[in-house]
């Protein structure tokens, strides 16, 4: 019995009509740009294909101070994943310090209120849970030292650069964000 319906084309395109189909190709930015981002972490640039620069370190390191410290070597790994665990809480406790795209895009006044200002009673207490932990982190991170506390607010919850100067002081707050999240205490400094 043969089958009812149009038959079906052997050469006919697919994949466009589902959503991973549809998807737009990665856009990695202009030629000067990539080139931008690659001496920003340091990376030597093994060659030029189809408008990529194709380097020797992930360019995506580029997006943070974080990154380009880790991409430059001036922290470690673990430094770098401390890090970022205090971005993240710093973060959900303060909001970011950089508007996004879609903030700026929208005209103030019109349409849907954004999330974030709801004034949902969870997002009030999600808020100040990771107050209260941040609160609890920076007495932590002050027995590193004032200036380890100062160094690691400015790159990682305001992603900044931080001078040659503030380097040392850098890596003595994230080592102590590393140890006190493995479990162990950071060396206390001081009288």
């Amino acid at each position: 019995m043969a089958r009812r319906g149009r038959k079906r084309d052997p050469n006919a395109r697919r994949r466009q009509t589902t959503v991973a189909g549809r998807a737009p190709a990665m856009d990695h930015g202009t030629l000067e740009a990539q080139l931008r981002r690659a001496e920003m972490v340091n990376a030597a640039v093994r060659r030029v294909e189809a408008g990529r620069v194709l380097t020797d370190t992930d360019l995506a390191l580029s997006g943070s101070q974080l990154g380009i410290l880790l991409a430059r070597g001036v922290i470690d790994r673990r430094q770098f994943e401390a890090g970022e665990r205090y971005q993240a809480l710093a973060w959900a406790a303060h909001g970011r310090p950089f508007a996004r795209a879609v903030d700026i895009a929208r005209p103030r006044g019109e349409g849907p209120a954004a999330p974030e200002s709801d004034g949902s009673d969870e997002q009030d207490r999600r808020h100040t849970g990771a107050r209260r932990a941040l609160a609890r982190l920076d007495a932590r991170l002050a027995a590193a030292g004032a200036a380890a506390a100062r160094a690691v607010k400015q790159v990682c919850q305001f992603d900044r650069p931080a001078s040659a100067e503030a380097h040392p002081m850098l890596r003595a707050g994230l080592e102590a964000l590393a140890l006190l999240w493995e479990g162990r205490a950071a060396p206390r400094t001081g009288p």
